[in-house]
């Protein structure tokens, strides 16, 4: 019985990090184009998707900032070691492109960003134990004891394994 229980918390660790791994994947092509200042979409100007695209192509630094915080969640994600906060910024990133697509009747990018979303949700929520102390208004917060963090081996892996990809995008340049 036991067993069973150990193998159940292993199978749903390593599910979560491959979610997380996969995810940290999605961000790196767009968050490189956006660092080097180029453009991931070629939406047709003459929608209001393309124009605003086009405009916020132009602002330049604002265009690398968005670039630079996606990078950011995913070598925050693919480390292991800020996962909480990775999956925050990560929500962040997801329900804003998620309210973009439907403010601009982009219905099938709104699917794609509905499941983004839903993993954002869920990497919240396997972390949950360390970000309710930022929502906790009582004076006495107690961590738990029995807070599972991942071992130095699998944060070096998923370093490694940032750059790994990101080189692969950057230097194929094999974006979408």
């Amino acid at each position: 019985m036991e067993e069973k229980a150990k193998l159940r918390i292993s199978l749903r660790y390593y599910s979560i990090l491959a979610l997380r791994f996969v995810v940290a994947t999605v961000l790196i092509p767009s968050g490189l184009l956006k660092i080097q200042g180029k453009r991931f979409s070629e939406i047709c100007p003459e929608m209001y998707a393309g124009s605003f695209f086009t405009e916020l192509h132009h602002t330049g630094t604002y265009w690398k900032f968005l670039g630079f915080c996606q990078l950011l969640t995913a070598l925050l994600l693919f480390t292991q070691r800020y996962t909480a906060l990775a999956a925050l910024l990560f929500f962040g990133i997801c329900s804003n492109i998620l309210v973009f697509t439907l403010s601009v009747g982009l219905n099938d990018k709104s699917l794609i960003m509905i499941f983004m979303v839903a993993a954002a949700l869920l990497l919240i929520g396997w972390d949950w134990y360390r970000i309710k102390p930022l929502f906790n208004t009582s004076k006495n917060i107690h961590t738990s004891s029995n807070i599972q963090t991942a071992p130095v081996s699998l944060q070096i892996i998923g370093l490694v394994a940032y750059v790994v990809v990101t080189v692969f995008f950057f230097i194929f340049d094999t974006y979408y």
